[in-house]
């Protein structure tokens, strides 16, 4: 377990994104006072197909955030905001 504290916000696709993205600097505004880090990750749609695909996008190649998320949520350490 680290000692800095940290929250991980999620991001989606299309019209939730907006709502999402609007949102996220008023959070960091919030946690920096706090010594919070917020890191975010990618459970659109999209980025879910494309991290089944690594081979071939190479470089471009993306993880499944929300597999990875899946596994951390059932730690106590978690700290997820996932928005609707």
């Amino acid at each position: 377990m680290s000692d800095t504290a940290k929250i991980i916000y999620t991001l989606t696709d299309e019209a939730p994104l907006l709502a999402t993205q609007s949102l996220l600097p008023i959070i960091e505004a919030f946690t920096a006072t706090a010594d919070v880090a917020v890191e975010t990750r990618d459970i659109s749609l999209a980025g879910r197909i494309l991290a089944q695909f690594p081979e071939r996008l190479g470089d471009g190649a993306t993880s499944d955030d929300l597999a990875e998320l899946g596994k951390l949520a059932k730690t106590p350490e978690a700290n997820i905001i996932k928005l609707p």
